[in-house]
């Protein structure tokens, strides 16, 4: 493990990680409110923000993969988020695609988490993974599980 891999996580990456959250949280505050038309932008907003992090989760792998060429594997496994939460977003009713995101973010996690055990991860970085998956997977599933409105 490199100097870098056993540092603390940047202050940006921080504020931008938690910040992050911050969205999942309002559309599932919107998905409960007391109108359709709010609940619904809480829906839709909850399924594209999830689906856009869930690429970007993913993607971190395709960087990685070329900066330290790593096995094959990473760049395949680096586009599976991203088709995962495509598939969510295109072929799913909008409340099922939020719940369909949560596993998926529990699944990168869980590939994150076998790379950190292989050292090709920061402890850093998976700190903060547990808790912004944690938040995001909550927050989607708040989302999910809101009352409908009609």
């Amino acid at each position: 493990m490199t100097n870098r891999q056993q540092r603390g996580a940047p202050e940006m990456a921080l504020w931008l990680g938690y910040s992050g959250l911050v969205p999942f949280a309002i559309c599932a505050a919107a998905a409960h409110g007391n109108t359709p038309t709010i609940a619904a932008y809480g829906l839709i907003g909850a399924a594209n923000y999830g689906a856009v992090i869930l690429s970007f989760v993913g993607a971190i792998h395709w960087g990685l993969a070329m900066q330290d060429e790593r096995h094959v594997y990473w760049f395949s496994w680096s586009v599976t988020p991203a088709l995962l939460a495509w598939a969510a977003v295109s072929l799913l009713d909008v409340r099922l695609s939020v719940l369909a995101l949560a596993p998926a973010f529990t699944l990168a996690w869980s590939v994150d988490r076998r790379a950190f055990q292989r050292g090709l991860l920061p402890a850093w970085y998976m700190q903060l993974r547990h808790v912004l998956t944690s938040g995001a997977v909550v927050g989607l599933l708040f989302t999910a599980f809101a009352p409908a409105i009609s």
